[in-house]
């Protein structure tokens, strides 16, 4: 009996490998265990099995719990049997599980459906000037200190401070610019001062001693410091309800330490393209311009995030090139083939240009959904594909924004990758609850 178990065993396993391989097996574990879907939307799950067993599947729908004291509620889809599975239709905004039974009570597969209701925002591909104070003052290198002798010291490197720290205080008392650090530096002559840093997440206090520099005639502690970002870039989309914009769709980050700029106050403004710098394989392009704070756009940065820069603009805008609102397409309706941005590359002037998308990823979250291509042909001979300051153009296909481009290969700049509109929209409704009005002086 004991030499039967294994023997019985590997037979089972062998059976179960054998189930698990056939197409009909197959067709339960590529089922989704999470869709998304927007109210008036179809869609069908096929179920490839032999009639008399899939007329013993049974596809429910699991809501709440009920009782006698709650009004019975509509559920948010609703599942119709055809000939070759099942049709789900989004009926009104909610959440749903959908289980897939055998014999009624068997639980098979579980599908967790989302039903969105249909969005419209005003599509951007403004130019727009970027200007971004930060909490704290970077340091983002080390410069020589040298004395009457000739000697050179680095007074804050050798006591500790290490690039990508941010100096919040000095002595106890708060800094917020070059100029204000320079000043306390240089005031305290000689004497020691207490850097309070942030590293990492944590606060350190680091003493340092200033040293005199005849050549500037100041005191000095040896940092090379930055406090904020100015650039260009676009805007992505708003909303005309709330006037809260999304641009660029990736994080502001300091190009010498590569970190995060926590905001601390930043504005946007309009922008005027004076000169493009085609990009090369290996060297990216650019968009130079000037800013023009008695244009269209002027609003607050709010938030630098993962998935670009929020914030709230003081006036309405619009897009000249789409006078209407246009409706929203989520990462599910995204599909590889032909599409289009729009983007400034003269003065103000809004145009759009041919791409095509090339592969999808509904599923990432990272920023980078889709990889694009440019194809428009005027666009490639004058850029040469994406080039800096083209980050949040708005990618449209069937009518629908989808996302934005945010990044370019840098050994092939006619490609890129662009993100999906879910990852920014859902970036703006976390950090609403917590919208400040941030000072745009």
């Amino acid at each position: 009996m004991h030499k039967l178990r294994p023997l019985c065993g590997i037979i089972l396993s062998l059976f179960i490998i054998t189930l698990c391989a056939t197409p009909q097996a197959r067709t339960f574990f590529n089922m989704p265990e999470y869709k998304k879907m927007v109210v008036g939307e179809s869609s069908d799950i096929n179920i490839n099995l032999p009639e008399n067993l899939e007329n013993k599947l049974e596809m429910q729908v699991m809501g709440p719990s009920r009782n006698v004291f709650a009004s019975p509620q509509d559920p948010p889809v609703t599942i119709t049997k055809n000939l070759t599975g099942y049709q789900i239709i989004a009926l009104k905004p909610g959440k749903i599980d959908l289980k897939l039974k055998l014999l009624g009570y068997i639980p098979i597969k579980s599908i967790s459906i989302e039903s969105v209701a249909p969005r419209r925002v005003v599509v951007g591909g403004h130019s727009i000037g970027v200007l971004l104070q930060s909490k704290g003052i970077m340091v983002v290198g080390f410069a020589p200190v040298s004395n009457s002798d000739g000697e050179k010291f680095y007074p804050a490197r050798q006591k500790g401070v290490e690039i990508g720290d941010l100096i919040m205080k000095v002595d106890g008392n708060n800094v917020s610019t070059e100029n204000d650090l320079a000043k306390v530096i240089d005031t305290q002559n000689n004497s020691k001062i207490n850097l309070t840093v942030q590293r990492r997440g944590k606060y350190i206090t680091i003493p340092v001693e200033a040293v005199y520099c005849p050549e500037t005639q100041r005191y000095r502690i040896g940092l090379y410091v930055r406090d904020g970002v100015v650039g260009v870039g676009t805007l992505t989309f708003w909303f005309p309800g709330t006037k809260e914009y999304a641009a660029l769709g990736h994080k502001i980050i300091d190009a010498d330490t590569k970190q995060g700029i926590n905001v601390l106050r930043g504005k946007i403004v309009s922008a005027s393209i004076q000169t493009i710098k085609p990009g090369k394989p290996g060297k990216p392009g650019e968009k130079i311009g000037v800013f023009n704070s008695e244009g269209q756009i002027t609003g607050n940065i709010s938030k630098n995030s993962y998935f670009g820069i929020y914030g709230k603009t003081t006036g309405n805008i619009i897009n000249p090139l789409n006078e209407y609102i246009m409706e929203v397409g989520y990462a599910h309706q995204v599909k590889e083939g032909k599409a289009q941005i729009f983007t400034v590359v003269n003065g103000e002037n809004i145009e759009k240009f041919d791409i095509v998308i090339e592969k999808v990823y509904p599923d990432r979250e990272n920023g980078k959904g889709m990889v694009i291509r440019v194809s428009d042909p005027g666009l490639l001979s004058l850029t040469g594909g994406i080039i800096q300051g083209m980050s949040g153009s708005p990618i449209i296909q069937d009518s629908k924004i989808i996302g934005a481009v945010t990044h370019v290969f840098l050994n092939d700049p006619q490609r890129g990758y662009g993100i999906f509109m879910d990852n920014m929209l859902s970036e703006m409704s976390a950090q609403r609850g917590s919208l400040k009005n941030v000072s745009t002086n």
